[in-house]
């Protein structure tokens, strides 16, 4: 009895040693006709970190309607420069889209690559940041309706505080989809702002 209560208290202390880095960042972002948003857990390792968690989208105006679900696993680094965070990983997408006429399910398994880079306070006298993403499922990674997926994001963020920004980006979104009665595309840019938290 007293082994396992030794155990248990030790197994408890590394958990919080192991534990206390790890952070939780969570975005949301909305356009004119368009909403996105984001939770993932990153967990701290010794030679990086590893990012899970998942996304999604919605966009319904007057010509095209899409929207999806994604679950995104990537291994990431912020020890090559001050400031800066590479990620490389997969990310896989499921959901519906629209166009007159036309409509379909999307479904892939994409590769996605995201970097971020806050400037130094030497540089910028205010905490700017920049981050972009870039996804893509080609036709063998792809599956239901959906023949390829390409995703850009590019965005600029103002830190007020450490663990919070207010965030303006810019998306592009490429799907090359087919149906029973025809082939058809969804080619798409939405201008967005929001808020990206860390916790």
């Amino acid at each position: 009895m007293i082994k396992k209560r030794l155990g248990l208290t030790l197994l408890l202390v590394l958990m919080s040693g192991l534990c206390w880095a790890d952070t939780w960042e969570l975005d949301l972002s909305a356009g004119t006709s368009h909403i996105s948003g984001g939770i993932h857990y990153k967990s701290f390792l010794d030679t990086g970190y590893l990012k899970v968690g998942g996304t999604g989208v919605v966009t319904d105006d007057d010509d095209t309607e899409y929207k999806w679900g994604s679950l995104d696993v990537t291994a990431g680094s912020d020890t090559l420069r001050p400031g800066l965070n590479i990620d490389i990983g997969l990310r896989g997408l499921l959901g519906k889209a629209e166009e007159p006429g036309v409509s379909g399910d999307v479904g892939a398994v994409g590769f996605t690559t995201a970097a971020g880079y806050l400037f130094p306070s030497d540089v910028f006298p205010i905490p700017l940041e920049i981050f972009g993403s870039l996804t893509w499922a080609p036709r063998p990674l792809s599956f239901r309706d959906t023949e390829n997926i390409f995703e850009i994001n590019l965005g600029i963020g103002l830190r007020l505080i450490k663990n919070a920004s207010i965030i303006a980006s810019y998306s592009y979104y490429h799907l090359e989809m087919e149906s029973d009665t025809a082939d058809w595309s969804i080619n798409d840019d939405v201008f967005k702002a929001g808020l990206m938290l860390r916790f």
